[in-house]
């Protein structure tokens, strides 16, 4: 059956950080939570660092077992609960929104070719966007896509803040699927992970692409997506082929 959708995972397949990115965002968020708890003890830079690598251990374990992500204010309350401190309701909530907007100091920028394909794709398929979340939610991501005139390329946008589940679980491929008006077997779904795109898509009966052009297969790495692709100059080839 001919692919009628395409589906496209948002970090390392559709953009990427910038270099120094992801250390710049880590350092952002150890600063804001210190200037916010400079009131309420007296912490040390190793203690909020061990904090929020207990936290973002235990988020991980979380996406992993139980396919979901947690929202931003979950996660921060659980590095505050670490480090036995509490903040008013009000400069919580600032921080909260801090965190979430920091990745707009340097915001992550499209593939290489990432452009080109969704322009040709346009028109031919219907296209979607199922991605999961870190501490930038949804709304964040939406506002990027908007940034690069993107957003309208889209007629479905799946995050897992949203979605209330991430990949690889059914819930958030199904429901791309209903907005997509396609059947699981029309639709193509091009991620960079394949625990959660490639697994997540082949058990939702998608047909499954692993985009290598950002994060490398390991040697010796055994994939069960249908095709495999390092340039999207490839793409539209690949999928009148499927």
């Amino acid at each position: 059956m001919a692919i009628r959708a395409v589906s496209f995972d948002f970090w390392n397949t559709l953009f990427t950080e910038q270099p120094g990115g992801y250390a710049l965002y880590k350092q952002s968020r150890l600063r804001l939570l210190e200037d916010a708890l400079r009131d309420c003890g007296n912490f040390t830079g190793a203690q909020l660092k061990a904090a929020c690598h207990t936290e973002s251990e235990l988020h991980n374990q979380i996406w992993r077992t139980e396919h979901r992500t947690l929202a931003t204010a979950e996660r921060l309350g659980r590095i505050l609960a670490h480090l036995e401190a509490c903040l008013p309701e009000a400069l919580m909530a600032e921080m909260v929104k801090a965190v979430e907007e920091g990745i707009l100091e340097r915001p992550p920028v499209l593939v290489e070719g990432a452009r080109a394909a969704l322009e040709h794709l346009a028109g031919r398929y219907r296209l979607g966007i199922i991605s999961d979340v870190g501490f930038s939610p949804g709304r964040i991501l939406k506002q990027i896509l908007a940034a690069n005139d993107l957003l309208d390329a889209f007629d479905s946008l799946v995050f897992s803040d949203e979605a209330g589940r991430s990949k690889p679980h059914r819930q958030v491929f199904e429901k791309t699927a209903a907005q997509l008006e396609a059947a699981p077997r029309e639709i193509a779904h091009i991620g960079d992970l394949e625990f959660t795109d490639i697994v997540g898509a082949k058990q939702s009966g998608y047909r499954a692409i692993r985009f290598t052009g950002v994060t490398p297969m390991r040697e010796g790495e055994i994939t069960a997506a249908d095709l495999v692709i390092a340039d999207y100059a490839l793409l539209p080839q690949l999928l009148e082929n499927l």
